[in-house]
């Protein structure tokens, strides 16, 4: 499977990538088109700055710290 990743930092207004409700939709506009995904779950890790190895998943993830910790977002292409 392969995802794509966009990371964003908290104190740059990207905040809210990790904490996007369930079934949000997002529309992402690239050199391959235009594509549509939706919120499918999300997930915390201790820390920031860990390893984010092994927590990039569905068809796309979006990372952001979260207060002292690590946020994703996992989306599903629509």
């Amino acid at each position: 499977m392969r995802t794509a990743v966009v990371v964003g930092h908290d104190y740059c207004g990207f905040q809210q990538f990790a904490t996007l409700p369930i079934g949000t939709v997002v529309t992402v506009t690239g050199p391959r088109g235009t594509f549509r995904h939706r919120v499918y779950a999300h997930y915390l890790n201790p820390g920031r700055g860990a390893s984010a190895h092994g927590l990039y998943w569905g068809d796309l993830t979006l990372q952001s710290c979260v207060g002292p910790d690590t946020g994703f977002s996992y989306l599903s292409r629509i």
